[in-house]
């Protein structure tokens, strides 16, 4: 899909976000009695935190349409995952959910629905090159391009260090090519100089620790900003940066807007977070999946490429989250609470 595409369906999918339901979608047991309407939800991993938060708004939407979500959590592993997808549909599912460790790999969880007539329904993570029925999440490479471009309007010049997602995430290359996007001319001209590059495996802040703690060693700490891509590889990133005594005086770009990312955003070691409005985008989900597993239309949905296929897709849009408008956003949407913000800072680093 061309950058222009893309930019103007995100634009679209900026009101594609509601699902026109008559009430609460039901089948019928062979009793004959009333029986709520399943969806299997697979789930990658819980032990980020963001992802905890997008199963509890999904599943208290379901509730609220009448379907009983089926939630299975593969941690990582793309064979235990295949097998949770055959369980979900053998219980009954009338739609999967799926949020996929492997991108490529997950093409068999495709397929295996697919075979059954199940549609599928991607969130956040596409699988490509798929004959998946449904995606819901962000456009990754503008997520990206909002990471270097705020950290290059603050350090126009300078050392940067490039952490990347994890390798099996097809968004973590999405999200590569919008940051190089932002920082091509830069680099092109000499201003910015890349000294640092790694991708962290299954998105782990350790990972991302080794990474940084490499490219510090390398330059002897002669750097200006990292552009971690989602807030616990910034996490790691910053870790290795306080051991050298760097944390704070060089800049770092994350995504997700984390609790832990927000207090150090407004602690003065991580500049700035992505926020996707999660709660929107699971609810969003929900009704989608209820439609589909129903055999209704998903109304005000967009069209977008998915190699020689086009589906429909709903698009969030992203915003920059920095120590400047934490409360105009993440605290005002109800993702974090000022609360337990402020226990975690002193009174001058409270938000405004």
């Amino acid at each position: 899909m061309q950058r222009l595409q893309r930019r103007f369906l995100l634009s679209l999918g900026m009101i594609a976000l509601s699902v026109s339901l008559g009430g609460p979608v039901k089948g019928q047991t062979p009793a004959g009695q009333i029986a709520p309407l399943k969806i299997g939800y697979l789930m990658d991993s819980l032990k980020v935190e963001r992802w905890q938060t997008d199963l509890d708004t999904f599943q208290k939407r379901a509730k609220e349409l009448g379907a009983e979500v089926l939630v299975e959590t593969a941690e990582g592993d793309d064979q235990l995952q295949l097998q949770q997808s055959q369980k979900l549909m053998d219980s009954g599912a009338k739609v999967l959910v799926l949020v996929p460790h492997d991108t490529d790999k997950a093409v068999r969880i495709v397929n295996a629905a697919k075979a059954r007539h199940i549609p599928v329904l991607c969130y956040e993570r596409l699988v490509p090159n798929s004959d998946i029925d449904f995606f819901v999440g962000t456009n990754a490479e503008v997520i990206g391009e909002l990471q270097s471009s705020t950290l290059a309007r603050l350090a126009p010049k300078g050392n940067y260090v490039l952490i990347g997602g994890s390798p099996s995430d097809s968004n973590s290359k999405v999200l590569r090519d919008g940051q190089m996007h932002a920082l091509e001319a830069f680099i092109k001209r000499g201003d910015i100089k890349i000294v640092g590059d790694g991708w962290a495996k299954d998105w782990d802040p350790a990972e991302a620790y080794a990474i940084m703690s490499r490219a510090i060693d390398a330059t002897k700490g002669d750097l200006t900003a990292v552009v971690a891509s989602n807030d616990g590889t910034a996490g790691g990133a910053i870790q290795a940066l306080e051991e050298h005594k760097l944390a704070g005086k060089v800049l770092v770009s994350g995504q997700d807007a984390d609790l832990a990312a927000i207090i150090r955003i407004l602690d003065g070691t991580q500049t700035m977070t992505v926020y996707k409005p999660i709660g929107l985008q699971a609810r969003s989900a929900a009704e989608a999946a209820v439609s589909l597993a129903a055999g209704t239309p998903v109304k005000n949905a967009v069209l977008i490429a998915n190699g020689t296929k086009t589906i429909q897709a709903i698009f969030l849009s992203p915003v920059v989250v920095t120590k400047d408008n934490v409360k105009q956003t993440v605290i005002k949407d109800g993702f974090q609470n000022l609360e337990t913000i402020q226990k975690s800072l002193p009174k001058e680093k409270w938000p405004n």
